[in-house]
């Protein structure tokens, strides 16, 4: 199962690394085109555009596989085609403003709202530098635009403090109109009123989407790709049936421990539906091989599941990490518990007084070892869970 899911991720990101190459070589024939550069020179940025590319593909499949980085799904390589694209055109456009105008803050500052910040750094470094060959401008615009590029990236630092924004927002607007200025000083000998009158403008509608937009950005960066929590256990959905065909008995396991999971969560009123959906793919690492906790979290990444969903499989047992919350605790429980069962012969469940025991002494066992100390689990919500256990007629 985890192969079939990892050849159409594959698929996928090829298709998704291949589409930012050809944007990349598309971008820098415009750019040639529209201000009219020679044959040479335009080949010339080509093949810039070609390196960059290669290196861009590189930089995010290595990081991808060996610092567990973003992009980690194809979801995310199409947001970053899209923010890619997007970035193109802008830039393309930003080129027929006059020399220290162009909205270079506003859009690295964006880029790295939406983006993981070392592939808006490199993208906004790569754009610039296009921007400023292809319009034919000095050493001294491009100086300008590269500060204004990295502070518009490590303002997003201080942005993602709500406090902190309003001193954010002041330190980009002063920025954003006294380095064009300065820059264009340094490099005429003259000061000039009217280049400052330009950028005023600029500079509020940086402030104004920062204000606008900032949020909007960042939150689908957490959460863009996400597939949702009825999506993923619906029957017809791929893992749903290639767990059931790789084991009935599996597959059973798993509805139970979904089924019981999302009961306990709402007799503590905490999030039911992410108690069942998590419950049902608890074992999900199983059907990649080992290490079980890094195959499941793996091929929940690759299927775009929600991260509230991978953060619990990735705390399974509390293998790797320590279970950070009420719903972490509650499945691991269940699934505790419902494999004790499976375990058990009928004949020893057929006692009430047998089943009591073996709830209270397996929970007991699992509380007293510390296991769901950080999750945020009271002790009066653990035994509301275990008195409801011991009720609950669907463990039989």
């Amino acid at each position: 199962m985890a192969g079939m899911t990892e050849e159409r991720f594959i698929a996928k990101r090829v298709l998704k690394l291949v589409y930012i190459g050809v944007v990349t070589l598309l971008g820098g024939t415009l750019f040639g085109i529209v201000h009219r550069m020679a044959l040479g020179d335009t080949l010339v940025i080509l093949f810039a555009d070609v390196l960059f590319a290669v290196l861009f593909a590189f930089y995010l499949e290595s990081g991808r596989l060996h610092r567990n980085a973003r992009p980690d799904s194809s979801e995310d390589y199409h947001r970053l085609c899209i923010y890619y694209t997007a970035g193109m055109v802008v830039m393309i456009l930003a080129s027929f403003c006059p020399a220290y105008t162009a909205p270079v803050f506003c859009i690295a500052f964006l880029l790295a709202a939406g983006l993981d910040r070392e592939q808006a750094f490199a993208i906004a470094l790569f754009f610039d530098i296009h921007l400023t060959l292809n319009a034919g401008w000095s050493t001294s615009v491009m100086t300008c635009y590269l500060l204004l590029m990295l502070t518009g990236i490590m303002l997003t630092g201080m942005y993602e403090q709500k406090e902190h924004r309003v001193y954010a927002q002041m330190t980009a607007f002063a920025l954003n109109t006294a380095i064009p200025v300065l820059f264009y000083y340094l490099e005429q000998g003259v000061p000039t009123l009217r280049l400052l009158f330009t950028v005023l403008p600029g500079s509020i509608v940086t402030v104004a989407a920062m204000h606008f937009l900032y949020d909007g950005l960042h939150t689908r960066l957490e959460h863009y790709g996400e597939i949702s929590l009825d999506t993923i256990v619906d029957p017809s959905f791929h893992l749903v049936r290639e767990i059931k065909r790789y084991s009935q008995g599996d597959y059973n396991h798993a509805i139970r421990v979904s089924r019981i999971a999302a009961h306990c969560a709402a007799k503590i009123k905490v999030n039911a539906k992410l108690a069942a959906v998590s419950g049902f793919y608890y074992r999900l690492g199983k059907f990649g091989g080992e290490p079980f906790v890094e195959s499941g979290v793996t091929i929940a990444q690759d299927n775009c599941f929600p991260n509230d969903v991978i953060t619990i499989l990735s705390e399974f047992g509390g293998q790797k990490n320590p279970i950070s919350t009420i719903e972490s605790a509650i499945v691991h429980i269940t699934d505790t518990l419902v494999t004790k069962f499976e375990l058990l012969d009928h004949t020893t469940l057929s006692s009430s007084w047998n089943r009591d025991m073996v709830i209270y002494q397996t929970l007991n066992e699992e509380s007293s070892s510390g296991i769901y100390d950080h999750s945020g689990l009271t002790m009066n919500q653990f035994l509301k869970i275990r008195e409801f256990l011991a009720k609950e007629e669907e463990l039989l």
